[in-house]
């Protein structure tokens, strides 16, 4: 009996100090979690804030790169407006009271004048006129007209031979150069000259008269590409 006893205190004994144990692990057990939470919070939370700097980072480069766009662009269209202002600057707008489209050389006849914008009996008499075509210097075929009695207009454009250069000038001073290809004769009724169909190319026709307007001296130009 008293040995039973004695068994009996010394299983408590072993239940209580095991018990200690247990509790003592499950203590560690548990501030071990708690700390890897923690430390897994923090990196989180390090992650979080890299990949928000990052992106703060990017939005700040992105502006940038916008801010820089939209100044190439105001800087564009201040030279846009620059030019604009520019029209005009080396000629005249009107000439007695008809707009001036541009400017004509040609340096084998010494001849330089200005293009006015319509052909009539009035503009005839005042320089040479547009008869027909697109704008100057673009794509088409640019007609010009002229009489034959006076120097400063067509009087001599029966002297130019092929490769003969003739220059266009636009409001904006913009030159296009020319070379002859053709140059011949059509009577008045024959308008084959003023066709547009150049096949995407610049050309320029200059129309004058014959003496005693029997027939059509006709010259046929196209740009000279570099």
């Amino acid at each position: 009996m008293k040995n039973i006893v004695i068994c009996f205190k010394i299983s408590k004994i072993y239940f209580f100090i095991l018990a200690l144990v247990i509790i003592l692990v499950i203590f560690l057990l548990g501030r071990l979690s708690f700390e890897d939470i923690k430390h897994l919070e923090k990196t989180n939370i390090e992650i979080i804030e890299n990949n928000m700097q990052g992106e703060r980072q990017e939005i700040i480069d992105n502006n940038e790169d916008n801010t820089i766009r939209q100044e190439e662009i105001i800087e564009d269209n201040e030279n846009t407006v620059i030019e604009q202002k520019e029209e005009y600057k080396t000629m005249p707008r009107e000439i007695e009271g008809y707009k001036v489209v541009g400017k004509i050389q040609i340096p084998k006849i010494n001849l330089e004048s200005y293009i006015l914008s319509e052909t009539n009996s009035k503009t005839l008499n005042i320089s040479l006129t547009k008869l027909c075509g697109p704008e100057i210097n673009e794509v088409g075929n640019f007609c010009i007209a002229g009489h034959n009695y006076n120097s400063k207009m067509f009087s001599q454009i029966k002297k130019l031979e092929i490769k003969d250069s003739i220059i266009l000038t636009d409001t904006y001073d913009n030159s296009t150069t020319y070379e002859v290809y053709d140059n011949f004769q059509v009577s008045p009724k024959d308008v084959s000259c003023l066709s547009q169909d150049t096949g995407g190319d610049r050309e320029i026709t200059l129309i004058t008269c014959t003496k005693g307007a029997i027939k059509r001296i006709i010259v046929k130009a196209i740009e000279i590409y570099d």
